[in-house]
């Protein structure tokens, strides 16, 4: 879309938006079991904590969807969630094992929202289940465990999603269209950053009362992860700790990242160099509270960098990405606008224009002031939310907005800063090994 004439502040119709995304999303293998429109597609939930349940309830008012199963370690969730369910599917079944669920016939898809020492297993096992699979991010804590997963995956020509539900923002798509027209130019420096500041965000969750080794299989959460005695911190708090997840990186670091993997086709870097600390929350967590990473693209002439700290919210914007191109800036911090460079004179037109409207609408602005020559929000396009995509691709067949190879490289690239930042190193990808060394 181009720039020159007049810029509105609203644009690009949401209807426009959706098929330039579908226009872009490469077919699926046509193989595999794909239910009937008339069907419903059978759900079975791994995990219904707080993640979890947010998933089961989309999918309760997903149209063409019925929650067959759920699985939960801990009795308390697992009979809150399976009595909600009831009043929609009284069928519902309950389970503490997942592969009891893993075995039902009637179950098609899987949405695994558990700790992340558990996804790959759980996918491959679904996989190898003729299961299509939707796993909350970060993918996994190895390179290793990433291969196996996506093996499993191609091997039984399953679907996956990956719960980013950024890469289904109509704001996502809308700055991959900047970016593909060549409008902001050359992009040499991606700048990501996540800000927090609450007990909530820190993962500091609260400890349900009601949580002991009678209604908590200790044994199950643990897994492959070392076994230690019942500790209701690690079952609840699980991200702070290396045994079960990776920190920043796999809960905020692969958001931001997967949102510019969408508008950039980042795939994953050269380099990996990350640093910080516990320098605020000084409660016996394990991973980082400050966490800055910086990554190479040198075959773009590309460097991306990536800050998060737990004591500041910024004044309540959590979440920013810049792009810097030769020619304009893209800001995304839940709506997205973009600066032209202040120089040729296309650019100072378009400028001036965009100060002469706010000027019109009654706002004071300077002729040296810098006003952004577009705005676009939330509500100014429309696409299917991440788990409709996920369960619309369930059906056709074509692969979800954030499919295993996506995955894949969100996996190496989260896996990388946190090699970096353990080993105190910078880490290199290398593309003929397929692993950092």
């Amino acid at each position: 879309m181009s720039t020159s004439g007049k810029i509105s502040r609203r644009i690009f119709a949401g209807r426009s938006l959706m098929a330039a995304a579908a226009a872009r999303l490469s077919p699926g293998s046509g193989a595999g079991h794909a239910p009937a429109a008339s069907e419903l597609i059978g759900v079975g939930i791994i995990g219904v904590g707080s993640k979890g349940t947010d998933h089961m309830n989309e999918i309760l008012s997903i149209e063409g969807t019925e929650i067959r199963g759920i699985c939960d370690i801990y009795t308390v969730r697992l009979d809150r969630a399976v009595n909600r369910v009831r009043q929609k599917n009284p069928g519902v079944r309950s389970y503490v094992d997942y592969r009891r669920m893993l075995e039902s016939k009637d179950i098609d898809a899987i949405v695994i929202a558990t700790p992340d020492h558990w996804h790959s297993q759980m996918t491959i096992d679904a996989a190898e289940a003729q299961k299509d699979i939707y796993v909350e991010k970060g993918m996994t804590r190895t390179v290793a465990e990433a291969k196996a997963m996506v093996d499993a995956v191609k091997r039984n020509k399953r679907i996956l999603q990956l719960g980013h539900q950024r890469t289904s923002s109509p704001v996502t798509w809308k700055a991959r269209e900047l970016c593909e027209s060549g409008q902001i130019g050359h992009v040499s420096l991606i700048r990501l950053s996540r800000f927090r500041n609450s007990i909530q965000g820190e993962w500091n969750y609260r400890i349900d009362p009601q949580a002991g080794p009678e209604t908590i299989d200790w044994k199950r959460f643990l897994g492959s992860a070392p076994p230690r005695t019942f500790d209701p911190e690690r079952f609840f708090r699980w991200r702070r700790y290396w045994d079960y997840g990776t920190g920043i990186s796999g809960d905020l670091l692969s958001h931001e990242w997967s949102a510019a993997n969408v508008f950039m086709k980042l795939g994953i870097p050269r380099t990996c160099v990350a640093s910080g600390g516990v320098y605020f929350w000084e409660d016996g967590r394990e991973v980082p509270d400050v966490l800055n990473v910086l990554y190479e693209y040198p075959e773009r002439d590309l460097s991306l960098t990536f800050s998060s700290t737990f004591s500041n919210s910024r004044g309540g914007t959590e979440s920013e990405t810049i792009v810097f191109g030769s020619n304009g800036t893209l800001v995304l911090a839940g709506d997205l606008t973009m600066h032209l460079e202040p120089s040729g004179e296309k650019n100072l037109a378009l400028i001036e224009s965009a100060r002469q409207m706010r000027r019109e609408a009654g706002q004071k602005v300077g002729d040296k002031d810098p006003v952004p020559v577009l705005t676009f929000t939330r509500k100014d396009g429309r696409m299917p939310s991440h788990m409709q995509n996920f369960f619309d691709c369930v059906r056709s067949r074509e692969r979800t907005r954030c499919n295993e190879d996506d995955g894949f490289d969100e996996a190496v690239t989260l896996v990388m800063s946190v090699v970096s930042y353990r080993e105190k190193r910078m880490v290199t990808w290398d593309p003929q090994k397929k692993d950092i060394v």
